[in-house]
């Protein structure tokens, strides 16, 4: 059985269409769709997500042993767990909150260690939190639309997107954002490579990725070609360096 059916086997086995397992895992539609067809794995944190709903990871991974982790499976009603196991999850990897700032409306995102490179793509290497950027979460919401618990924050390496972005600055991510849905900064993954580029889809369903610097050429993705192009998420705000 190879990893994408796996991953079909573990939505059927929890009952669930491809549009209620992917909001379990907090991924679009189509992302889902595409771990289905084999066009991406699953990122760590969606494999975190499948094991706290009762999945064995090294099942999922290698196919070895058994689907589901004792005390789990198909069988038991899941509805008010897992949503609970859900933000049992949010809290561990965006990291536990003081009882103060809870009190004071605010929130903590997570910095990551990769880096988005406005310019010839950043290799990704590590996932890995290396701190917490404090933002009040009123402002978040009302401001900018954004749910504190799909919020990043990375850095970006490179001059294409200059003046709008520089070396070094850091951006605030909208994660939930897994597809193209109009002309806007996005955080892309293709192959093993990071970047983040001005974005414009056309009726055609053409693909324009762009730099802000004119010393850049504009890529063209036509087709099957699109498919190449993971949205990681959508250019929220730009932060001080």
């Amino acid at each position: 059985m190879t990893l994408q059916e796996r991953v079909k086997t573990i939505r059927e086995g929890l009952a669930k269409t491809q549009k209620e397992m992917a909001g379990l895992v907090d991924v679009g539609l189509r992302t889902w769709q595409q771990y289905e067809e084999g066009v991406h794995d699953p990122s760590w944190k969606v494999v975190l997500k499948l094991a706290e709903l009762g999945c064995n990871a090294d099942w999922l991974a290698t196919g070895k042993g058994k689907m589901w982790r004792e005390g789990f499976g198909p069988e038991l009603d899941r509805m008010v767990a897992a949503a609970e196991r859900i933000d049992a999850i949010h809290e561990m990897i965006h990291g536990k909150r003081s009882e103060q700032q809870q009190a004071e409306g605010y929130v903590q995102i997570p910095r990551y260690e990769i880096a988005a490179s406005a310019g010839g793509g950043a290799v990704v290497q590590s996932e890995q939190i290396v701190d917490y950027l404090t933002f009040k979460a009123e402002w978040l919401k009302m401001s900018l639309g954004l749910s504190p618990p799909q919020a990043a924050v990375i850095s970006v390496i490179g001059d294409s997107m200059e003046p709008y972005l520089s070396d070094g600055d850091l951006i605030l991510v909208d994660t939930s954002v897994a597809r193209i849905e109009n002309d806007a900064i996005y955080v892309i993954q293709s192959g093993d490579s990071l970047l983040v580029k001005r974005i414009q889809k056309k009726l055609d369903g053409t693909v324009i990725v762009k730099s802000d610097n004119e010393r850049y050429e504009p890529e063209i993705f036509r087709g099957e070609s699109t498919e190449l192009l993971r949205v990681v998420g959508r250019l929220v705000r730009r932060l001080v360096k």
